[in-house]
């Protein structure tokens, strides 16, 4: 599934296909071969620290 994942996400020019398919695949890969799970984890623990700064930043805007 991670293959085909990634596979979608290089033709991203097409219109159901896109980028989001890319990280996804990725992610889905990291979880079976071990060297890339501590980078992946740290990857989305990076994210989702981020995407609360942002939540965080908007609710104090408005």
């Amino acid at each position: 599934m991670g293959l085909l994942l990634i596979l979608g996400g290089v033709f991203s020019l097409l219109p159901v296909l896109g980028l989001w398919m890319l990280p996804l695949g990725l992610l889905l890969i990291s979880a079976d071969i071990a060297p890339l799970r501590k980078p992946m984890a740290r990857f989305v623990h990076a994210s989702m620290n981020l995407w609360g700064r942002l939540q965080r930043w908007w609710h104090r805007r408005n």
